[in-house]
């Protein structure tokens, strides 16, 4: 592959992580909440990136066209995990919208202060005591399920399945050596794995965090619309091929 060709794919490959998808709506969701949550979902988002070229290399394109139905599969199982991720999300939002909603207000300044105010030994300093109410609706992830909740957004992201199925091809000339191909997977690897993680990372700074989590309801409203949207159309497109 000529220095072109190699740039040409980079700026390609570039614009496809960077533009929004459910990758970045997952690490967003993920970032209001736990920056390790967010980091290793990250982590995870890359291996998929990893498994897709290394297909695509080994003849996916040439495969589907053989074998139509494993497009199929891939639109209907993508589909059905997006819609299911979607659902859960748009639930936990309208739940901790609602477990939010039934937070007593606060008293007034001055009725506090006619009243003595009982002080958590625990705290080292009162004032820095978190008034924000705790999001009981969305548990925090283990290390694994973190990595596997990235993997399988990954996996099942039509953007994904788009690009290596038509964008990525195009950009590897017939014969192309076993050197090239790493070096290709190795560019590809290390630009995705400083994009998400760096994504991964600022929206989880605990300045950011703080105001996100704010929204956090409506982040997993939001977030559940689009999943469900686009597991909606993986699995029309899926039907679609069937009929």
């Amino acid at each position: 592959m000529t220095v072109a060709a190699y740039l040409g794919l980079l700026g390609a490959w570039l614009i496809a992580i960077m533009s929004p998808g459910p990758d970045t709506v997952q690490l967003l969701r993920l970032g209001s909440r736990s920056r390790r949550n967010a980091v290793l979902a990250a982590v995870g988002i890359c291996t998929g990136n990893v498994i897709w070229p290394v297909v695509t290399m080994l003849g996916l394109a040439a495969l589907i066209a053989t074998f139509p139905w494993i497009l199929t599969i891939l639109y209907l199982g993508g589909g059905a995990f997006l819609l299911r991720m979607g659902f859960g999300a748009f639930r936990g939002g309208r739940a901790d919208l609602r477990t939010r909603a039934s937070v007593p207000v606060p008293r007034s300044d001055a009725s506090l202060a006619a009243e003595p105010t009982a002080v958590d030994p625990t705290l080292a300093d009162p004032t820095q005591a978190d008034t924000t109410p705790a999001n009981t609706t969305i548990p925090h992830l283990n290390d694994a399920q973190a990595w596997r909740l990235g993997l399988a957004t990954n996996l099942s992201n039509p953007k994904a399945l788009l690009f290596f199925g038509s964008v990525f091809a195009q950009f590897l000339p017939d014969g192309i050596s076993i050197p090239e191909r790493i070096a290709v997977l190795v560019m590809m690897t290390v630009s995705g794995l400083a994009w998400f993680c760096s994504f991964a990372y600022l929206v989880s700074n605990p300045a950011w965090s703080a105001r996100l989590q704010k929204f956090n309801p409506w982040i997993e409203i939001i977030a559940g619309i689009v999943f469900m949207t686009l597991g909606g159309f993986l699995v029309a497109e899926g039907i679609h091929r069937l009929i």
